[in-house]
Parts: structure tokens; C-alpha cells; sequence
């Protein structure tokens, strides 16, 4: 039987897409196509998928029979075990979070500074340089931003974050334009944001872990 993957089953991790690509007996294949049809969000699909993964995983090394199925799901959540998997996933993503926040400033500041030099007409060394290190920045700037929102799809449906991404590159470009160029608020306007978006999705986080493991 050939495995097709959902175009809704975005929420899944590259290490759960890795596995589904060696479930020779399907198991773990039918388990995310049940999640998947859970009204839930992606954060929590991806839990019980990364919870079954390492259970199943488990069974097999001990050559055990997989007690989990689509039929108990209900019940993982009572072990132990799943709850240790909440704090694992919960925290994989706030790393994430991190990472991708700290890229984003980063490389959005490197973009703003080739876009002002442009509109200037003032290069730090050439144009050709100048637009090669810009192009490179643009281009980590959007995988980062796709892996972020990906992410936050995941956790909210919420466009906060995507509006405070917006309004802060929008004042860090105006503030570069209208200041002299010996005056740079650039990265301060985008490090306060990344602060602000990461305090509140580490709430939004909590929350998840708290309606989860309840």
C-alpha cells in the first residue's frame, strides 16, 4: 500500500517524517493519518505522534507487542511517559523559537541595511558585494520566517506575530531612512520584538502544557 501524505499534515516533525518514510508495516502511518483527523491543533497531533513514535520504538527493541492504537488514544495521555514527551516537545520548540528569532534578527538586519544602501546609493564595499550579502540574507531571513510561522501554525491561529514581525521591520526601515547612518535603532526595534513575540509564545506554550497534561 502506498503511503500519501496529507497536504494538512504540516504539522509534523522532520524526525516523525523521516520515520513514516521507514514504517514498512504502516503502523505508525495509520496512527498519524488518525491524528490528523483530530480536531486539534498541530502541537498536539505532533505530541501524540512523537509519544507513539518513542513507545513504538521501545516495543520493538524489547521485541514487545505496541499496546497503543488508534482505539485507546484517549488514554495515553494518563502515563507518565507521555507527560515527559509534553515537556520534550514543548521544549524542542521553544529552542526553535530561539534559534529562528535570533536568525531573523540577524538576517533582517543585514536586508535593511543593503535595501538603505540602495536607496542611498552609499555601499559599504561595492554594489555587487553589498547585493550578494544582501541576496544570501534574504534568503536565510525567508527560510527562517517559513520554519517560524510553520511552527506557530502549529501552536495558535493567532496573527499577532505576524503583525509584530511586519510593524517592526516597517519602524526599523523607516527609522534607517530617516535617521543619519551613525544612528541605528535597527537592531534594538527588532531584538525588543523578538523579546515581546518569545514572552508570549512561551505563554501560549504553558497554557498547552498545562490543558495537557491535566
Amino acid at each position: 500500500m502506498k503511503k500519501k501524505q496529507s497536504s494538512s499534515m504540516q504539522w509534523m516533525s522532520i524526525e516523525l517524517q523521516d520515520a513514516l518514510k521507514k514504517d514498512e508495516g504502516e503502523n505508525l502511518f495509520r496512527i498519524v493519518n488518525a491524528l490528523d483527523q483530530k480536531d486539534w491543533n498541530g502541537l498536539k497531533k505532533d505530541v501524540y505522534a512523537t509519544f507513539y513514535l518513542k513507545k513504538f520504538d521501545h516495543a520493538q527493541e524489547r521485541g514487545k507487542e505496541m499496546k497503543l492504537t488508534t482505539a485507546n488514544i484517549q488514554t495515553w495521555r494518563k502515563s507518565s511517559a507521555f507527560k515527559k514527551t509534553v515537556y520534550e516537545v514543548e521544549k524542542g520548540y521553544e529552542e526553535k523559537f530561539t534559534m529562528t528569532g535570533l536568525m531573523i534578527i540577524m538576517t533582517g538586519t543585514m536586508v535593511l541595511f543593503f535595501l538603505r544602501a540602495v536607496m542611498a546609493g552609499t555601499y559599504f564595499i561595492n554594489f555587487s558585494v553589498d547585493a550578494i550579502v544582501g541576496v544570501i540574507g534574504a534568503v536565510i531571513l525567508f527560510v527562517n520566517l517559513r520554519v517560524k510561522y510553520r511552527m506557530l501554525r502549529n501552536c495558535t491561529t493567532s496573527q499577532n506575530f505576524l503583525w509584530m514581525d511586519i510593524l517592526s521591520f516597517m519602524l526599523s526601515f523607516l527609522l534607517k531612512m530617516m535617521l543619519p547612518p551613525n544612528i541605528d535603532f535597527t537592531l534594538v526595534v527588532l531584538i525588543v520584538s523578538y523579546f515581546v513575540e518569545k514572552r508570549k509564545f512561551k505563554g501560549i506554550l504553558d497554557d498547552f502544557l498545562r490543558t495537557c497534561t491535566r
